[in-house]
């Protein structure tokens, strides 16, 4: 098996086997090859073996790609030469002739779906059930990540493309008609801010979201500024993927509308509330539908406050949570007027989702008195007669008084509306009673 190997004398012996797949080098703990050196970047290259020589790509690394002692951005490594990142050399071995493999293709398209023509297609009316989402990813590696697991998820819901650079990613744009564009923010020559502004500016109507491993606040107001839906960070675990595939997923149902975005589905706050808190983020999340307005402040992916017209803090944060049409957009974090939420996001919205399972009361006081009193409202002659009531009515079991996001069980609902009933009954007949004694 061919492998690539460390050379220098403090690392020699590290070595990693090579497939036909692309794998990052780097010190981080997420590179299929970890060189644990201060002269290498977290990601600095990533390489693909192709027949019995290796393929390199520079990963905007620090301290820079050299083979044969000149740097690179890309290039081919023959057996025999030295590859240096930072201060460490390496080495190829081949061990058997390896089998030819395609040359890396900076553009991917879907299996079944033949590459972008040259010229302007014309999209059936087909085709366009299936979303067409743009991956733009400097790392060969991660847009193979992509294509695997993303690709597997869609079950043939997307077409998926990818582009290794912005000048690629254009020449998609202007062949395919792609629905959402997903980019990385560091890129060399047209940096993915700079890549979003242009995509923004010729193509309004397509969705755009930040995928970056840069966390950073003035990076994330820049691009929600310049017409991102959202700013994610690169999921770290299968469980984080699943949330992003979920995300993106929404926003490529999501409509515009003054501002917001709409379609508000039953899974797409959580996610959103989910992915905000898990990456330590800061921002303001704006919900509104007919009938609520409101704000959820996430500061440091800690939930902080929430405020509806009625309500505030954690009973504000449950309503607007409940939310299962409307709309909602993510502004930059503000410091709000007070902190109202002490618990953990974590277990707040698992609060939230055992409440999804039970019948959901309307969103305020008065609403919720006019659904008894509409269930008391019944026609008399079809009511049984009233039974004796108590000199005092048993204290054992109180009637919750319901507020905004308070859940009425059935046993309550119908207890409520005996009490209701025999309530009215009574001052009928103390009514009639009083207009006897008068005549």
């Amino acid at each position: 098996m061919s492998r690539i190997v460390v050379i220098s004398e403090a690392l020699s012996g590290l070595s990693h086997e090579l497939g036909g797949h692309w794998i990052t080098i780097g010190r981080g703990d997420k590179n299929a090859f970890q060189i644990v050196e201060k002269s290498v970047s977290n990601q600095h290259c990533e390489v693909l073996l192709r027949g019995n020589e290796l393929v390199v790509r520079d990963l905007r690394s620090t301290n820079g790609t050299f083979i044969g002692g000149k740097t690179i951005s890309e290039a081919v490594l023959q057996p025999g030469q030295t590859l240096r990142l930072g201060t460490v050399e390496l080495r190829l071995e081949i061990s058997e002739p390896a089998p030819g493999a395609a040359p890396p293709e900076t553009v991917t398209a879907p299996a079944g779906v033949s590459s972008p023509a040259p010229a302007k297609i014309t999209e059936s009316a087909d085709s366009l059930k299936t979303y067409r989402v743009l991956f733009v990813d400097d790392s060969q590696a991660f847009l193979e990540v992509i294509n695997d697991l993303l690709g597997a998820q869609a079950e043939k819901k997307w077409e998926i493309y990818t582009a290794s650079s912005a000048d690629k990613a254009l020449t998609i744009l202007q062949q395919k008609l792609i629905h959402m564009v997903v980019l990385d923010i560091g890129m060399p020559l047209l940096d993915g801010v700079q890549l979003l502004g242009i995509i923004h500016q010729k193509y309004p109507n397509i969705k755009k979201v930040i995928l970056t491993a840069q966390s950073d606040e003035s990076l994330r107001v820049a691009c929600l500024a310049n017409g991102a839906e959202l700013f994610l960070l690169k999921p770290g675990d299968e469980d984080e993927w699943r949330l992003v595939f979920n995300m993106l997923t929404n926003v490529l149902r999501w409509s515009d509308s003054n501002d917001f975005i709409s379609t508000l589905s039953e899974t797409g706050l959580f996610d959103v509330i989910q992915l905000e808190c898990l990456g330590g983020n800061s921002l303001v999340l704006e919900i509104r539908n007919h009938q609520v307005a409101g704000e959820i402040y996430i500061e440091s992916g800690a939930i902080i406050h929430a405020s509806t017209e009625k309500l505030a803090g954690e009973k504000a944060f449950h309503q607007l949570l409940s939310l299962t049409d409307g709309e909602f957009r993510l502004i930059p974090f503000r410091a709000p007027p007070k902190r109202t939420v002490q618990r953990q996001w974590e277990s707040l919205l698992a609060e939230g989702a055992r409440a999804q399972g039970q019948e959901n009361c309307p969103g305020d006081d008065d609403e919720t008195i006019l659904v008894t009193r509409k269930l008391a409202a019944r026609n008399p002659s079809l009511a049984p007669p009233p039974k004796p009531l108590p000199v005092e009515p048993p204290q054992s079991k109180a009637l919750r008084t319901t507020t905004g996001m308070d859940f009425i069980t059935l046993e309550e609902l119908v207890e409520a509306d005996s009490i209701s009933a025999s309530s009215q009954d009574r001052k009928g007949q103390s009514s009639d009673a009083s207009q006897g004694s008068i005549e």
